[in-house]
């Protein structure tokens, strides 16, 4: 038996509590849907001050729309969007630790080949409404006073694109080989980041507590070098976003890029700056009675991307009819060519299509057309 620690109870007396290991996998799980802070350390060694239960048992395909081959103990995201896959093991659990790791290695690979955000925004109402709790009202207390609660789909959205994860096995005791495995596979990456935590639980009479401790942390903090965490977020600027543009597709498609954002700073309410790794994005947000519209965002790889992905979420683009009109005026202009198939997701067509100034002015006729709508019929 382990040594008791005692704990002082509400009338004054002490109460031994002793380590025990949790009853079955299923419970310790439910205890890390319901208190998230438990992967918390209570201090700075965690890369994230947060996190949100987007679904526990989450399906994992091995083709895009394909069925469940696999299933994730739970998927969390932290306050930047990093999508945070937790596996979740007893000490008791006699299978291999190299199988454990390559188990997570299929969920994390498969999962950026094949998970759709939509799914996994509508897992996370799921989640939400099983605790009878509306999804909205939870999203805005994670993201605290002035989230953008679309802003941060799009930023999970992103990370999924760019291979932002995170993975943590946790269990009430993390063995000697498995922290090797963690912290070599930790070393090698550059996008991505593993760790291990362990929680241990002591039970007394009528009281229950749970001790955190990060055993293996991102590789920055283990050997001085810049960490995983901390490439995983490039803040991108106009003249950073402009300077690449220009060097990626040259100074003709910079003349169209500066154009929207132009366009953008006379009719949009605010932009979308993203924090790609690799390449930078921007787009104009219009916010018309308190709803978003993200009509087109601008890549630094010199591409132009329709949202109808977010547009079909929001009225009157809801509706399948308004989105083909809309894609029916784009294809219009030469050099795009936007396909049928197109209204659910995010085409993109080249920036350079729109070095010719009569192009270009009717692509922004376009974007008027979209803002008009909205108001004439929201």
């Amino acid at each position: 038996m382990s040594r008791p620690i005692f704990v002082l109870n509400d009338q004054g007396a002490l109460v031994p509590i002793f380590e025990r290991e949790y009853e079955s996998e299923d419970i310790f799980q439910q205890m890390l849907a319901k208190f998230p802070e438990l992967l918390l350390t209570g201090d700075d060694r965690t890369p994230y001050s947060g996190l949100l239960l987007l679904t526990r048992e989450q399906d994992v395909p091995i083709e895009a729309g394909g069925s469940r081959v696999y299933s994730l103990d739970h998927l969390f995201v932290d306050q930047d969007g990093v999508p945070t896959l937790v596996e979740v093991k007893r000490r008791s659990d006699t299978r291999n630790r190299r199988e454990l790791v390559a188990q997570m290695l299929d969920y994390a690979s498969n999962g950026l080949a094949c998970w759709n955000v939509e799914d996994l925004r509508r897992n996370f109402e799921q989640t939400c409404r099983e605790i009878d709790k509306e999804p909205a009202g939870v999203l805005a207390e994670f993201l605290g006073d002035g989230g953008d609660a679309e802003g941060f789909w799009m930023q999970i959205a992103e990370n999924i694109r760019d291979e932002r994860i995170r993975m943590v096995f946790v269990a009430d005791e993390i063995s000697v080989e498995l922290r090797r495995i963690v912290a070599f596979l930790n070393r090698q990456m550059r996008s991505s980041e593993m760790l291990a935590i362990e929680v241990r639980q002591f039970v007394g009479e009528g009281v229950r507590a749970f001790v955190p401790d990060l055993i293996v942390r991102p590789a920055a903090s283990m050997g001085g070098h810049s960490s995983s965490a901390d490439t995983m977020r490039q803040a991108w600027t106009e003249d950073r976003f402009m300077t690449v543009l220009d060097e990626k597709a040259g100074a003709e498609v910079v003349g169209v890029a500066r154009s929207i954002l132009d366009w953008g700073i006379k009719h949009a309410t605010r932009f979308w700056w993203g924090e790609g790794k690799k390449d930078g994005s921007f787009g104009p947000v219009f916010c018309w009675k308190g709803t978003d519209y993200y009509p087109v965002f601008v890549w630094s790889t010199g591409v132009g991307k329709i949202q109808f992905q977010w547009l079909k979420l929001r009225p009157p683009f809801d509706s399948i009819e308004k989105r083909r009109e809309l894609l029916d005026r784009l294809n219009a202009i030469p050099g795009i060519a936007l396909p049928e198939d197109a209204l659910g997701g995010r085409p993109s067509f080249p920036l350079r299509a729109l070095v010719p100034a009569e192009a270009r002015k009717r692509f922004l006729a376009v974007l008027d057309w979209v803002v008009d709508e909205v108001k004439e019929n929201v």
